[in-house]
């Protein structure tokens, strides 16, 4: 028995050495990937005086004011990748937004439980079990449990209008809530974000999907609970206890954030590390996304993208001033009540911002403006004939007015400029056409004087001639 234990032993130690050189060259392959993403350019540095951002290894990443959607870092925010397990992000808030989190209830079909496949993350339910929505969601957002994602899809989509079983009504509808909050770049084709080539985002849209959490207390409760116990079901005695994977939110980790209200994480080996923020220092509320990221580093970009913005940006109540000019110049009429906010860069007055209009989802909106970024927006009615009288060829009115002034000004600049020229060219001509008259008479009375020195001279001669040949004759 002890030779035989031996001989496991020993087997099993030479696969692990055999495997050493794998790792170490699947490590290196990790980190040279990461090296690459880090080195890729950050588009909002390149917006001139805006602040500089840090570099990360997420191959897209970008930080947003919840509020205002103003965006304040920007890294190949569009492109579009896998994005794993922050898929559930949606999932939780279609569940609230169509469902009671207290009253209804969740039913694991055979289908919900079938589909995993091994290192899927589950919590084991069983088919025909029965659970609250509340603990379905902490579930979903805490051990993001894939099982119970699919449950929650199938038990909120009978609620759903359409043709369909539940679960086809609800990846539907997700499309369409992602498209209603601003989303450009997303195809979703399940709730739980394991890996399918048609499932894809941006870390743009996930912002804008994430910002939305922030109207929905009940899942930012949920969010923040370090440990939750679903207790005994229907068929189960046993009660779940699972944690919180946001690392951001553990007290106890070194990468706690005090200001981390929320978020979620995800993981593939398709999709690398992807990972949402949710940040509140009573000031601002900022969403950070990060996506396509290898090895160990997305906790501590996120907190240095979290730092950055909280330092580097200022969000203010635009003035009454502003506004009214922002009315008068692009013809819009503010319809939303209370106050407008921006975000600045820190130190920049809000007098230096620009205004134009827009559309958004059939709702007309002025937009605040500073180096061309949005950085506050505001529903507004727009006085079409005076913005297109404004505007003029359709273009935004803040734009074009302050082009247009330029474009006067540059106009009368150039006109002076022509006249000037045209003088000095005329007097230049009649300058010269002067001097040449001049010059062409010095020379006539020149060759009329040499001719007639000639004349004379030729008389004398011939005088002198005459003279003598008297001489001989006598």
């Amino acid at each position: 028995m002890k030779r035989k234990m031996k001989k496991i032993l020993s087997g099993l130690l030479c696969v692990a050495v055999a495997l050493m050189p794998a790792a170490k060259v699947w490590a290196t392959d990790v980190e040279e990937e990461a090296k690459k993403a880090y080195e890729l350019p950050v588009q909002s540095n390149e917006i001139e005086n805006w602040p500089q951002g840090p570099a990360v290894y997420g191959q897209s990443a970008i930080v947003i004011d919840a509020d205002t959607r103003s965006i304040l870092y920007a890294k190949n925010m569009h492109d579009k990748h896998y994005p794993a397990s922050i898929t559930k992000v949606l999932t939780a808030l279609l569940a609230a937004e169509n469902g009671n989190l207290n009253t209804d209830r969740v039913t694991f079909s055979q289908e919900s439980v079938n589909f995993l496949e091994p290192g899927d993350a589950y919590i084991g339910m069983r088919a025909g079990e029965e659970i609250s929505l509340k603990d379905a969601l902490y579930g979903v957002l805490l051990a993001s449990a894939n099982e119970v994602s699919y449950a929650v899809a199938e038990t909120i989509g009978t609620k759903m209008q359409g043709n369909g079983s539940g679960y086809e009504k609800f990846v539907k509808a997700m499309n369409e809530r992602a498209e209603e909050l601003g989303a450009t770049d997303s195809h979703f084709v399940n709730p739980h974000g394991l890996q399918d080539e048609n499932h894809y985002t941006s870390a743009y849209d996930m912002a804008l999907i994430s910002a939305e959490l922030f109207e929905h207390p009940e899942i930012l409760e949920i969010m923040e609970t370090y440990e939750h116990t679903i207790g005994p079901t229907n068929l189960v005695n046993e009660s779940r206890t699972f944690q919180q994977r946001h690392e951001m939110m553990e007290t106890w980790n070194s990468h706690y954030y005090e200001y981390c209200v929320g978020g979620k994480t995800g993981y593939t080996d398709e999709a690398g590390n992807t990972l949402i923020t949710l940040a509140d220092n009573g000031k601002m509320r900022l969403i950070c996304v990060e996506m396509a990221t290898r090895g160990q580093h997305i906790y501590d970009d996120t907190r240095s993208l979290l730092d950055y913005a909280f330092a580097g940006f200022s969000r203010q109540e635009a003035k009454s001033s502003i506004l009214e000019s922002a009315e008068e110049d692009v013809h819009a009429t503010i319809t939303e009540k209370g106050p407008v906010y921006v975000d600045l860069p820190v130190g920049i007055p809000q007098e230096e911002l620009e205004f134009e209009t827009g559309e958004e989802n059939g709702v007309s909106m002025l937009y605040l403006t500073w180096q061309g970024q949005t950085v506050g927006k505001v529903a507004a009615d727009v006085d079409e004939k005076a913005a297109q009288r404004a505007a003029g060829d359709g273009k935004k009115p803040g734009a074009v007015t302050s082009i247009r002034k330029i474009l006067e000004e540059s106009i009368w600049i150039v006109i002076g400029a022509a006249a000037v020229l045209i003088l000095i060219a005329v007097i230049l001509v009649f300058v010269i056409r002067r001097r040449k008259r001049s010059s062409f008479l010095r020379l006539s009375r020149r060759k009329q004087r040499r001719q007639e020195s000639q004349r004379r001279r030729r008389m004398k001669r011939a005088a002198r001639r005459s003279r003598r040949r008297g001489r001989k004759r006598w």
